[in-house]
């Protein structure tokens, strides 16, 4: 199969379609951002035709099924909008009144936690029973995910896990993956392409025999397809700004699933992180236990 674009192949053959494929390859171009998410039953249901139709529309176009042609889209998606692009798809959706940024951030927000919920319900506890059975666990992610990657590590170390964070780059990355060993498991927060560093992550994971947990976005692209759980993350608005709110709640939801399940081994150290507090501050971390008068002297 070539490379040509959805927007290529439409213009080459829309002579030949129907004007029921029309309609749908119409709607397709207008409607990318829902396309690459939604079944043929649910673009027919959207366009007022059959599955049928669909299906035959996409092969029309060149493409083997839909899933193909989902893969085009998601290709010109990424190719068309840049970070200002999103950045201004997002601005526009507030109408011009920046006031309005938090209502309408937080509805975005609203809708990614009831998706993630949705999407990832039959695998948290695999991958939850992963994290825990892992001797040490290492947490990739690059770029702003590197950030969430390095909370991610740092809380778990709280609660009593070997965790760290892979977040180097280039061939800096080589000693991240010389760092992995028999008896580990790997996260991984990836997205979209399949980038250098995620294809050698994984090679290095599947020669020692590691499990990997992929976060990543929903859709029909993966970076790499090779992992044993994948939990699918909206990341706000496909064509918006990223937001990230969805991802840190999952990790947030394995940190208190990691607690419960070993919660005799996280107590203990909670109790020693709040004990070196203590060396270190002294007398300053006694809190008082009520409010403090100050009485005048006469």
């Amino acid at each position: 199969m070539d490379k040509a674009s959805f927007s290529d192949r439409l213009n080459s053959t829309l002579g030949g379609l129907t004007p029921g494929e029309r309609r749908v390859a119409d709607y397709l171009l207008e409607n990318r951002e829902a396309a690459i998410i939604a079944s043929a039953a649910d673009l027919a249901q959207s366009i007022g035709t059959s599955d049928a139709t669909i299906i035959r529309t996409a092969r029309r176009l060149g493409f083997s099924g839909l899933d193909d042609l989902r893969r085009a889209l998601a290709s010109d998606l990424r190719r068309d909008l840049s970070l200002s692009d999103r950045l201004e798809n997002s601005l526009d959706r507030v109408a011009g009144a920046p006031g309005s940024a938090l209502s309408q951030t937080l509805a975005v927000v609203r809708r990614t936690l009831d998706a993630v919920e949705e999407a990832i319900a039959g695998q948290f506890d695999p991958a939850l029973e992963i994290l825990c059975s892992a001797r040490r666990l290492r947490i990739f992610g690059i770029g702003p995910s590197g950030h969430i990657a390095g909370y991610f590590a740092q809380q778990l170390g709280r609660l009593g896990m070997d965790a760290m964070a892979l977040r180097q780059t280039g061939l800096q990355f080589a000693d991240d993956l010389l760092n992995l060993q028999k008896g580990d498991a790997v996260i991984a927060l990836a997205y979209d392409r399949p980038y250098p560093e995620v294809t050698a992550l994984f090679d290095r994971a599947i020669a020692l025999g590691l499990p990997v947990v992929l976060i990543t976005s929903p859709g029909p692209l993966r970076p790499d397809h090779r992992a044993d759980i994948t939990l699918t993350v909206p990341r706000g608005q496909s064509d918006g700004f990223g937001i990230h709110a969805g991802t840190v709640a999952l990790i947030e939801a394995l940190l208190v699933g990691y607690a419960g399940l070993e919660s005799a081994k996280v107590r203990q150290n909670l109790d020693t992180l709040n004990a070196l507090r203590q060396s270190l501050s002294g007398d300053r971390m006694n809190l008082p236990q009520g409010p403090q008068v100050q009485v005048p002297k006469n």
